[in-house]
This record gives C-alpha cells, sequence and structure tokens, in this order.
C-alpha cells in the first residue's frame, strides 16, 4: 500500500510499495537488484521493503508509463490475479500476476517471476551463448517472444536501437533487469491484459 512517512526533519518520503520482511536478519539483495530496493523501519519496529519506480523521472521512461497506463491500466508495481495474453500469437495466455513494469531506456517491459508464466506457450526456447543478456523464449508461431534474463545490463549505459530507445549514459545501466526473471514488451501490440479478482 502506498503512504507516506515523516522524519525527524519533517522531510516527506513517499513509501511506494512496501511489504513485511520475513525475519529480523532479511538480506539486502546486492548488484542491480539493489538499486530500487531499500529498506525503511516502520513505527512499530518492523523492518518493510520500499521498492522505488525505475522511471526516474527521466522523459522518455515518463512518457513510456503514461502510455503504459493509458493503454494497458497496468499499475507500475504487479499483483498475482492480472492476467496477460498474447496479442499477436491468438491471445495465448501469457502469464497470471506479474512482478512490475520495469521503465528502462530500451522502452517499458513487463517482468515475471518463472512461477507466474504459462510456459505451454512459449514452446520454442533458443539459448544464446553465455556473453548474451538473455536467452529467447517463443510462442510456436515465432510472433512473440519472451526474454530470459541471464546477466545484468549494469556496464551498458546505453540501449541498443528500437523505437522506443533513449541515450541517457545512465552509470548503473540502462534498465533494471534482474537475473533469473522474464520480460516481454509492454506494448498494446504484444500483450492484451485481463484485470482479476482482488478479492477486495
Amino acid at each position: 500500500a502506498s503512504t507516506s512517512v515523516t522524519s525527524s526533519r519533517a522531510n516527506k518520503v513517499r513509501l511506494v510499495e512496501c511489504g513485511p520482511v520475513t525475519g529480523l536478519n532479511a538480506p539486502r539483495p546486492g548488484g542491480a537488484g539493489a538499486h530500487h530496493l531499500e529498506w525503511a523501519m516502520a513505527p512499530g519496529g518492523q523492518r518493510v521493503r520500499v521498492l522505488s519506480s525505475t522511471a526516474q523521472q527521466l522523459p522518455n521512461r515518463e512518457r513510456d508509463k503514461l502510455r503504459v497506463e493509458t493503454t494497458l491500466g497496468l499499475p507500475e508495481f504487479g499483483d498475482s490475479s492480472t492476467e496477460f495474453y498474447a496479442s499477436r500469437s491468438g491471445f495465448l495466455p501469457v502469464a497470471l500476476g506479474y512482478e512490475r513494469i520495469v521503465y528502462g531506456d530500451h522502452g517499458p517491459y513487463v517482468e515475471f517471476c518463472s512461477h507466474q508464466l504459462c510456459w505451454s506457450t512459449f514452446p520454442s526456447v533458443v539459448e544464446r551463448p553465455a556473453t548474451c543478456f538473455f536467452d529467447e523464449c517463443w510462442t510456436a508461431d515465432g510472433l512473440t517472444m519472451l526474454y530470459a534474463q541471464k546477466r545484468h545490463v549494469t556496464n551498458k549505459p546505453n540501449p541498443p536501437c528500437g523505437p522506443w530507445s533513449a541515450s541517457n549514459n545512465r552509470p548503473e545501466g540502462y534498465a533494471n533487469y534482474l537475473v533469473g526473471r522474464y520480460y516481454i514488451a509492454c506494448e498494446v501490440g504484444t500483450i492484451a491484459v485481463r484485470f482479476g479478482d482482488t478479492g477486495s
């Protein structure tokens, strides 16, 4: 839930997304994963995670965020009930639930964990060389690709060419993709969404 807290200097900080941390000594993630994840102390002394926006008030990312929210209605931070379908591939099911939308300098991508994906939709997997940043998972018709991230792009300040690419010379890398996660272009021509029952 979104909320705000006041520090001792009366500066307000917006906690974009909070969730309880199980265990008192929960580890901080390292590398690229730590760039948008911080810890805060709740009034009751409980540590909570604070996940910040990847849009970072950069014009190209804010443009993409507005487009995604307007055309697809997707919030930046995910849930367990939104259904995703492959627009180009006969609306085959892609996933149930998502982690977040990564707004980087190559455009917006929906991030999934393996358990959220409908793997029968992606029967063709292209394992690329170890030096590549991702493997490719394709629908049988070859029209929809899911990226299987296997390397961070922290050493790449600018993205490859693309319709939404922008060179911002980011020292932390052009996008916050995480190893072991899966990504699909967050565009109307690629995905369709159906909002499930949140139980509220």
